[in-house]
């Protein structure tokens, strides 16, 4: 996988000014003034939905934090006199890397937990910070905590109806599926295929996938065929029958088959040949 972009990425101001993030009514609040913000005052946003910050990307970040500063101010609302950070979590934690004691910040005095949780959301996915199982997850709090249908939350975050409700389907899968996902092991497309009712075990499916390197489109080959059910033991041939081909393998001079039922008395021969040298033997052996 590929190096992120040493970039310091866009802050919360050009996601606001962005016509895609359809957030009008939830950016009608100004954070103040930009002022030096402690560090030890800033804890992390509680509704980011980014779990993972990739080590080496936020040491790229942090070198360049060290020759350049931070070029634009964090976004923070007070909490209980303290600060939560709306915007710019990766500028924050590269920061305490470099050793910085205080931020350049602005601060929001009054910031709902709706839109905090909506912002996260939509600043992460325009900038494609998060996998797939985290997208699903935040998706999944907004619906629990603020009661949003799939219809509104796709117009919230203009996203199609599909894609919300395709993502929050990975959630059905199970655990370990799910951390395959997440470390990018199994794509989301991939993914979705094993909620087919066709695939009885999705872990050893996702299992097969990963190991034979499968793509989107040949796994959901995969999903559309059932399972093969495995072959009914063929009867057991008496040893009289067992004779019989044994007369008949040795006057045709090929293999002969005999399959069976559950009546012994009804079956069918079969006459196995390679050339017409076979069948000719085999009429010679008829009419003699």
């Amino acid at each position: 996988m590929g190096k992120k972009s040493m970039a310091l990425g866009r802050g919360m101001s050009d996601i606001l000014r962005d016509r895609s993030a359809n957030i009008e009514d939830i950016a009608l609040e100004k954070p103040g003034a930009s002022t030096k913000i402690s560090i030890e005052l800033i804890e992390p946003n509680p509704f980011q939905p980014r779990k993972a910050f990739d080590e080496e990307s936020l040491q790229e970040l942090a070198e360049s934090i060290k020759q350049h500063g931070i070029l634009e101010p964090v976004l923070l609302r007070k909490n209980a006199g303290r600060y939560q950070i709306v915007s710019g979590e990766r500028r924050v934690r590269a920061a305490k890397i470099v050793g910085f004691s205080e931020v350049e910040a602005r601060i929001f005095d009054l910031l709902s937990d709706k839109t905090m949780a909506e912002w996260a959301i939509i600043e992460n996915i325009q900038r494609e910070d998060l996998n797939p199982m985290e997208t699903a997850n935040a998706y999944q709090q907004l619906l629990d905590s603020y009661g949003y249908t799939h219809e509104v939350l796709a117009s919230r975050l203009n996203k199609s109806r599909t894609a919300i409700t395709n993502s929050l389907r990975m959630l059905k899968l199970p655990e370990q599926v799910k951390k395959w996902i997440g470390e990018g092991k199994l794509s989301a497309g991939a993914a979705r295929s094993l909620l087919s009712p066709n695939i009885k075990d999705p872990v050893m499916a996702a299992k097969e996938i990963i190991e034979q390197g499968l793509s989107v489109r040949e796994a959901e080959v995969l999903a559309q065929e059932p399972k093969k059910k495995p072959d009914v033991a063929a009867p057991k041939i008496s040893p009289d029958m067992q004779n019989f081909l044994n007369t008949l393998q040795r006057a045709f001079g090929i293999k002969v088959i005999c399959k069976t039922g559950k009546d012994p008395q009804k079956g069918t021969l079969i006459i196995n040949y390679s050339s017409y040298d076979d069948l000719t033997r085999i009429q010679q052996a008829i009419n003699a």
